[in-house]
């Protein structure tokens, strides 16, 4: 694919959400599309472009601007690189401002990344490797690895706190945890958590961490000033990812199973109790949360349905369901 394809393609993206105020506009990774679709929910017009990698995770700055993608180059067997394949890893870089995009910029990484978070100020991003059991930071002025910060077994999932001041990598073959003070890297404490956490999300406060544990069908809820487990609560099969509402009370949890076995609910934890508020059923092989900036929406991949769901959380209701590329897995709101 030319550099001037993917420019025009994304360009026809640039104005979805304009429209309305409270329209969101939706970034998704599908990994097994090697392509990203660009949801405008106020018109519910779904737009998908071919990027150069087999994209994993997808972030934005805080700004809304620059749009995060990991993932495999392209190019492996079937025409994308397999989640897992070694010494493929990359970070592209997307302008999805309203006047013309730049070209897309591409960090190679190497080996095996799987997520990324931008810190507050657009300045670093931190994306997980597997392969050398680090933190990859890059400079996203300079496009270019500044350093790796060392954490245990298999990395995946990985969130910043509220504050900036702590960041938290699920390391799934570990069983654990690792928690790392950005601006003293060398300071990272591990807590074990349970069997192959995949992901993490901090409450508004950022003094409780929910993990989710892939191999105990459940999730962990953590005390991060004490570094201890405080409860585990029982949730659908396979959980994946994790996401607080806004008013700290819930965290909801995308159960995807296998693909043999696939789940299809939105757990609903009461971060207080750990008891289930609800199961909201969505589709086959439910993998990513995120919550639009307004609070009010959550938006769920189903990696088996080659969808998404919007779930209103004033209501705990499944609402509109829109279709995207193939296998998506990561997902990001503005």
């Amino acid at each position: 694919m030319s550099t001037r394809t993917f420019q025009i393609a994304l360009a026809l993206t640039v104005s979805l959400g304009t429209a309305g105020a409270r329209a969101d506009t939706i970034f998704v990774a599908n990994e097994n599309g090697q392509s990203l679709s660009i949801i405008d929910t106020e018109t519910s017009k779904t737009t998908t472009v071919p990027i150069p990698i087999s994209p994993h995770n997808v972030d934005l700055t805080r700004d809304g601007r620059l749009l995060l993608a990991t993932g495999m180059a392209a190019g492996g067997s079937g025409g994308h690189a397999a989640h897992g394949a070694a010494g493929g890893g990359q970070l592209v870089l997307m302008e999805v401002s309203d006047s013309a995009p730049a070209s897309p910029a591409v960090v190679v990484v190497g080996g095996h990344p799987a997520h990324v978070v931008p810190d507050a100020q657009g300045r670093f991003a931190y994306l997980t490797d597997a392969e050398t059991n680090s933190v990859v930071v890059v400079d996203l002025a300079a496009r270019k690895v500044a350093e790796r910060i060392p954490v245990q077994n298999y990395p995946h999932g990985l969130r910043l706190s509220p504050d900036g001041s702590l960041l938290a990598v699920a390391n799934m073959k570990s069983g654990t945890v690792s928690l790392v003070d950005p601006r003293n890297p060398e300071k990272v404490e591990h807590v074990a958590v349970g069997e192959r956490p995949v992901q993490v999300a901090f409450d508004p406060s950022g003094r409780v961490l929910v993990v989710s544990l892939n191999g105990e069908d459940k999730v962990a809820i953590v005390d991060v000033a004490s570094r201890k487990v405080l409860r585990k609560a029982s949730v659908g099969r396979g959980p994946v990812q994790v996401f607080v509402t806004p008013d700290a009370k819930t965290a909801l949890v995308a159960n995807q199973g296998s693909a043999a076995k696939p789940d299809n609910r939105v757990s609903v934890i009461a971060l207080e109790t750990g008891r289930s508020v609800k199961n909201l059923t969505v589709g086959k092989g439910a993998h990513s949360i995120v919550i639009d900036p307004d609070g009010d929406t959550a938006y769920v991949t189903n990696t088996y349905a080659d969808t998404i769901s919007a779930v209103d959380l004033d209501t705990l209701s499944v609402g509109k369901a829109y279709p995207v590329g193939k296998g998506p897995n990561g997902i990001a709101a503005r």
